[in-house]
């Protein structure tokens, strides 16, 4: 007898397959159970597909906008005035002077340039080493005309010997091709140096001074400037002269005056000594007198105004002075 109640298997029927569920459109595309799935082709394509390139269309517009402002710019910039021509942005002047282009005389037939000698000898027209009037200056004769006769100082004798000035103004004026001279012949005397006192007129003649030119003029702003060079047989003997004037205190012009130890002064060649009045406008000397040697040439700066003496200008005239002399 059997004992197996388990019932017999009946044979199933097939079950058709159902067709798939298409996602509705209430569909939340966020919720995992009801988004539609992508497939990996078509989301690998999606990824892959070219851009509008904005960033290069930006980059191209950017530059030719900034071509365009820089152009107008420009072109406003050119048209604007200086700012030294509007009211109230000009830089201050400091004193110096506008001088024309400078240049030196011609040398006589067969002298050379002082450069050329170890012992700087100076040969060419001694008023052409002068310097010219700056813009705007007016010109001036010596602050104490030299006496008529010569005889008025005890130095009045060895003025520059006549033979030697008519000489130079006979060729300076027979020759066309010489350009005119920035000053004029002076005697050596004492109204030369612009002195007071006779005794230094005596260096003139223990040095045996062989000539003298003079320059002068007047700025706007009324300083006054006197030039002078003196010209001497050697540079020992010019060298003792400039070592005895550095030791006047006064002019003509000048009261009384001080060494400058305190200031620094350029020339060109040489050595310079510079005194300052005692005289003061504002905290600025009323007076500065600089003496220049160079070779056998001393120069003479002279500047005065009430008001006070540029600094600038002084130092300027005093370089460009002594570069004539090089």
């Amino acid at each position: 007898m059997s004992t197996d109640t388990t019932p017999n298997p009946e044979p199933s029927e097939p079950v058709e397959p159902t067709a798939p569920v298409e996602p509705t459109g209430s569909a939340d595309p966020t919720d995992p159970d009801t988004a539609p799935e992508t497939a990996p082709e078509t989301a690998g394509d999606a990824v892959a597909a070219p851009k509008p390139d904005r960033k290069r269309a930006w980059q191209v517009g950017a530059a030719l906008l900034l071509t365009l402002v820089t152009g107008a710019a420009t072109a406003v910039a050119v048209t604007l005035p200086d700012r030294t021509d509007l009211p109230g942005l000009a830089t201050p002047n400091d004193g110096r002077y506008t001088f024309p282009e400078l240049t030196l005389p011609p040398l006589p037939a067969g002298a050379s340039a002082p450069a050329e000698y170890k012992i700087k000898t100076h040969a060419a027209d001694l008023r052409g080493l002068l310097l010219p009037l700056p813009k705007g200056a007016v010109g001036t004769g010596p602050s104490a005309a030299p006496s008529a006769t010569g005889s008025a100082s005890p130095s009045a004798s060895p003025s520059p010997s006549a033979s030697e000035s008519a000489n130079a103004s006979v060729s300076a004026s027979a020759s066309a091709s010489l350009p005119p001279v920035a000053g004029r012949w002076m005697p050596c005397d004492l109204d030369m140096m612009l002195a007071k006192d006779e005794s230094y007129g005596q260096w003139l003649i223990s040095d045996a001074c062989r000539g003298a030119a003079a320059q002068g003029w007047t700025a706007k702003d009324g300083t006054r400037t006197e030039l002078r060079l003196i010209h001497f047989g050697s540079q020992d003997e010019a060298g003792h002269f400039f070592s005895s004037v550095n030791l006047m205190p006064a002019t003509k012009d000048i009261e009384n005056s001080q060494t400058d130890f305190k200031g620094n002064y350029a020339v060109a060649l040489g050595q310079v000594n510079v005194r300052l009045s005692d005289a003061e406008a504002d905290g600025v000397p009323t007076g500065r007198i600089g003496w220049v040697q160079c070779g056998d040439v001393v120069a003479l700066v002279q500047m005065t105004n009430p008001h006070g003496v540029p600094s600038q200008a002084f130092h300027q005239v005093v370089l460009l002075q002594s570069s004539l002399l090089v």
